[in-house]
């Protein structure tokens, strides 16, 4: 009977474990590398965008212009290309396309990819008040600037109802207040409203009595027109204080329509019937079948989506 022995392999000689067993020996050091590993990763996700697909947004302005009953062609020649000749000299300019239709004109601005928006934006704005004084005076208002691509998608749509708000009191709290508050989201090109309908005061004329008193449609429309004014008339000076004069004949209500005179024997009232009413719509929108007012939120060129939903998330 014999006995036999093995020997087992000793460790090599200088085996210090490797970047493990580094780790093992300098606890700090590991600490120190997992910290840095952590505030890299939280500064990348603060500064990271977060969007559906790359940035490749150009700047782009458009300046929307209205000039109701005006045909596409008139919108064309009088008010379209006068805007396209003024903001094609403005710098970084890259291309312009414009479209007139019945009583609107758009024309869109594309800056190359290295400019401003801001920038550009203001020197859009430039460029136009320049040419105002070339423009139709009896516009609705002046042309107006915005941040984005007139065509572009809404990113969010929403609907505006009350159960205790008329709708004449409704309009007024969207254009008033809402979409003031919403434009001015950073991001947000425009909050656009659509199914309004604002209180207004509707005159139904009988041609018959008009005829009778040997007036014309021309004379009760003057009438009108020349009682809701309100102008500058001037200064009276003295030795000691300057006055200034204004003419205001404001007409805020039926009563005050039906006591204007056309002519010394004939007033509005006795040709016509005053009523409030609502203007007439050019779109209606309904939210649980009841009539509500909805709004469209454009995004600026190059703005990040995410962000502009959240801060309208909280302005609402």
């Amino acid at each position: 009977m014999s006995a036999t022995s093995e020997s087992l392999p000793a460790e090599k000689v200088g085996d210090d474990g490797g970047w493990v067993g580094t780790f093992v020996r300098r606890p700090i050091l590991a600490v120190v590398l997992n910290l840095l590993i952590i505030i890299a990763g939280v500064a990348a996700i603060q500064s990271i965008e977060v969007r559906e697909l790359p940035d490749v947004d150009r700047p782009v302005v458009t300046v929307r212009s209205s000039y109701p009953g005006a045909t596409p062609e008139s919108m064309d020649a009088q008010i379209t290309a006068i805007v396209e000749s003024a903001v094609s000299r403005v710098q970084g300019v890259t291309s312009i396309s414009s479209n007139s239709s019945y009583g609107s004109s758009r024309v869109s601005i594309e800056f190359s990819s290295d400019a401003d928006l801001q920038t550009a934006a203001m020197d859009v704005r430039d460029a136009v008040a320049g040419i105002t004084n070339q423009l139709p005076s009896d516009m609705d208002d002046e042309p107006r600037v915005v941040k984005a691509d007139a065509d572009a998608t809404p990113i969010i749509r929403m609907a505006i109802a009350s159960d205790k708000l008329s709708e004449s009191e409704l309009t007024d709290l969207v254009s008033n207040v809402i979409e003031d508050r919403l434009s001015a989201v950073e991001g947000v090109a425009a909050a656009n409203s659509y199914g309004l309908r604002a209180k207004t005061i509707e005159v139904r004329v009988s041609l018959t009595a008009l005829a009778a008193r040997g007036l014309s449609l021309t004379d009760l429309i003057a009438a009108i027109n020349k009682a809701s004014v309100a102008t500058p008339s001037g200064a009276l000076e003295n030795a000691t204080q300057q006055l200034l004069v204004r003419a205001e004949a404001p007409v805020t209500s039926p009563e005050d329509v039906n006591a204007l005179e056309i002519n010394s024997q004939t007033k509005v009232a006795d040709v016509a019937f005053v009523r409030w009413a609502f203007q007439e719509a050019t779109a209606m929108t309904r939210l649980d079948g009841k009539t509500a007012i909805g709004l469209e939120i454009i995004r600026q060129a190059q703005a990040n989506t995410i962000k502009i939903s959240d801060g309208v998330r909280t302005a609402v």
